[in-house]
């Protein structure tokens, strides 16, 4: 069922993977110049949000903050995946792998290089930020809804 939190949540999903993705280019020695990574990722968290996040959020702060690290992480894991099978089609077409096992280690091979990429201390601290302040923001978006909802 569409609410205002389930709204907020794929809002505020996308806007700050967004900024991650474009955060995240600096981290590269060489980063890229195209936007479409950033857009790519915020679609999909912002699936994440509307899906996952938005529906677990409730009236707890310390739950809700929880919650938006589990929607971290699945977005994380859903976009490197996604990422990582699109690397062994396109490099598979180019018949730079020569069997399964070459491709399922170039798969595996993107998502380290991905999550070394991403131990920076900066990146991580910016991340965990941008966790709490969005659960903390969810949630007071949630009693706010409510509230609403009970004066009627």
């Amino acid at each position: 069922m569409p609410t205002l939190t389930r709204l907020a949540a794929a809002i505020f999903f996308a806007a700050l993977a967004f900024y991650a993705g474009e955060s995240y280019k600096i981290l590269y020695e060489h980063p890229p110049r195209r936007d479409d990574g950033s857009l790519y990722l915020a679609g999909i968290a912002a699936f994440v949000g509307w899906r996952f996040v938005g529906r677990h959020i409730d009236a707890s702060f310390v739950q809700s903050v929880f919650h938006t690290l589990q929607g971290v992480i699945l977005t994380l894991f859903l976009a490197l995946t996604l990422f990582g099978t699109y690397h062994v089609f396109w490099h598979g077409y180019r018949v730079r792998y020569s069997n399964l096992e070459e491709a399922f280690l170039g798969f595996v091979g993107v998502f380290v290089d991905h999550l070394v990429r991403m131990t920076d201390l900066d990146f991580m601290l910016m991340l965990g930020g941008m966790i709490v302040g969005t659960g903390i923001a969810l949630t007071l978006i949630f009693r706010w809804a409510e509230a609403r909802r009970f004066e009627r």
